[in-house]
């Protein structure tokens, strides 16, 4: 059985509403490129990675198709496309780093290999522990009113886990949503059964982490998430002796070789486990297995990215021995070309499907390559 063809495509994606963070700027659409593998059986895997991600990854829509065209899929053509552990050594040893591109890649392979054997991928992946994924939901920079309003949509929509964005200029106006929210909370009964956290996307120095993670805290935050920059595991492990809450690595702890550094500097008390950054299925489960072995809490997530990349979010969080998730980044799409993974409210649904257990309308891609 061998690889036959791979086929690279791209499909631009409007969002409902644009948004922005303290690391993007303003986002209006994604940038979706898609890559098919297919068998010498006749049957086909996809896998998407988004490709506008530069202030996230440092790549670009462009520079991912070409990592994939020049270097990743020649490397697979011809392999075993059940043998992911050769495959995945082929497309290490074709480029260094590279994760976003790998990450389309490894969840073409995973999806090609589920249909070969007509199994969904959590079932390759030694089984499910989930059924369904309860979502956190982000609070974006909006106005206190707007913050409270969408927090009690949230806690009815069934969420339990709430994340406040901040690292807004202006200190306070972080501090009044954060207060607000928690307030709501409060109100609504549950708070005893709701994470609440913060993400801070790198705006911080220590000293201003370290006296705004205490603020915070008094307002029931018990997670901050990537508070300062990515490039600083000494600053972070300095910070993390002096925080009063949790501090979960982002775009700090993508690879594997990163989480092994961080559990050495005991810098981190968790990470949020995203397939963009370290390279796909494969690598996210190392990770998890990792983190578990350290007794690092994670959490499985992703960007805003069309509903195939978070198909396979999906499938490595229903193996994973966690209730933190992060899996419902396509619904801010106005047309996603995939279908078949189910969302309401607050919660997704694991599919049952061979592969990634979702469908591709490949009339809506722009073919870019074929190899």
């Amino acid at each position: 059985m061998k690889i036959t063809k791979a086929t690279v495509y791209t499909c631009k994606q409007p969002l409902k509403i644009p948004f922005r963070h303290a690391s993007s700027g303003l986002v209006d659409h994604l940038d979706g490129v898609y890559v098919k593998l297919e068998s010498d059986e006749g049957i086909s895997g996809f896998g998407e990675v988004r490709g506008n991600c530069s202030y996230f990854t440092g790549d670009t829509t462009n520079a991912v198709v070409a990592t994939i065209c020049e270097r990743i899929a020649p490397a697979l053509v011809g392999k075993d496309p059940l043998n992911l552990n050769q495959c995945h050594l082929a497309m290490e040893r074709s480029v260094v780093g590279n994760t976003a591109a790998k990450a389309a890649c490894d969840a073409a392979l995973y999806d090609l290999a589920g249909k070969l054997l007509n199994q969904p991928v959590w079932q390759l992946l030694g089984g499910k522990l989930h059924d369904t994924l309860t979502s956190e939901e982000n609070i974006p920079f909006m106005t206190v009113e707007e913050a409270e309003a969408l927090a009690r949509q949230i806690i009815q929509n069934g969420s339990r886990f709430i994340k406040v964005r901040v690292g807004a200029p202006d200190f306070q106006y972080d501090l009044d949503r954060v207060s607000a929210v928690w307030k709501v909370i409060q109100q609504s009964g549950k708070a005893n059964e709701i994470v609440y956290s913060v993400d801070a996307n790198q705006a911080w120095t220590v000293g201003e982490a370290i006296q705004r993670i205490n603020k915070l805290a008094e307002q029931g935050v018990t997670i901050v998430e990537q508070p300062m920059r990515y490039n600083s595991p000494l600053r972070l492990a300095e910070l993390k002796r002096s925080c009063p809450v949790q501090l979960f690595g982002d775009e700090s702890v993508a690879t594997v070789e990163d989480l092994v550094r961080y559990i050495e500097l005991g810098a981190i008390d968790g990470i949020h486990i995203k397939l963009i950054k370290c390279g796909g299925i494969y690598n996210a489960v190392r990770l998890m297995h990792l983190a578990e072995a350290h007794e690092i809490q994670y959490m499985i997530g992703g960007m805003d990215e069309g509903m195939m990349a978070v198909a396979a979010a999906v499938q490595c969080a229903a193996v994973a021995n966690t209730q933190l998730f992060e899996v419902h980044g396509h619904l801010r799409i106005a047309e996603d070309p995939t279908t078949g993974l189910e969302a309401e409210g607050s919660v997704v649904k694991v599919p049952d499907g061979p592969g990634l257990g979702v469908q591709i309308a490949e009339e809506k891609l722009t073919q870019v390559f074929q190899c």
